[in-house]
């Protein structure tokens, strides 16, 4: 099988959006919604994660839509203990104003979780994404900054070159 570097098929980091890591779960959505657009088929194409990037512009983490729903899930664990089901109207209201306001941070996925190099090889890529289960993988250059992202749908691109 010829050996494909990753480098060829990531979405390069200009690309992609970023968020820093103090924003907000609703400013999150707002800039995630901004990535969507329709094709000239009428097709929708958008981001499905945004890159988290600390002071220093470093990447720290990814906020997926799966991180967006667990901000649904603690905020209304927060709220649980403080509404009962007669006031469910306000308490799903609470809810959603609670999970705007909770940082991106505290949902995010970190980088020290897995991330690739520019160079390594594209099947590397697959094996860790199919173990962390995830969609996407950060990709790094020789100096450990952010060039991109690896996402599933871009190795599925050319899935025809890996058989």
């Amino acid at each position: 099988m010829k050996k494909i570097p990753v480098r060829e098929v990531m979405t390069p980091i200009y690309d992609y959006t970023t968020i820093h890591q103090n924003a907000t779960i609703k400013e999150a959505i707002d800039v995630l919604k901004k990535s969507f657009f329709l094709d000239d088929q009428g097709n929708i194409h958008g981001h499905a994660s945004l890159l988290v990037v600390n002071q220093k512009k470093e990447l720290v983490g990814i906020l997926t839509l799966k991180s967006i729903l667990e901000a649904l899930v603690i905020a209304k664990k927060e709220n649980e203990n403080v509404f009962n089901s007669y006031y469910w109207l306000y308490f799903l209201e609470e809810t959603h104003k609670s999970a705007a306001g909770i940082p991106v941070k505290k949902v995010m996925r970190s980088r020290k979780l897995v991330s690739v190099k520019t160079d390594d090889d594209i099947m590397d890529a697959v094996e860790l994404i199919v173990k962390h289960k995830v969609n996407s993988i950060p990709v790094i250059n020789g100096a450990g900054r952010l060039v991109g992202i690896l996402r599933s749908k871009d190795i599925f691109g050319m899935i025809n070159e890996l058989l």
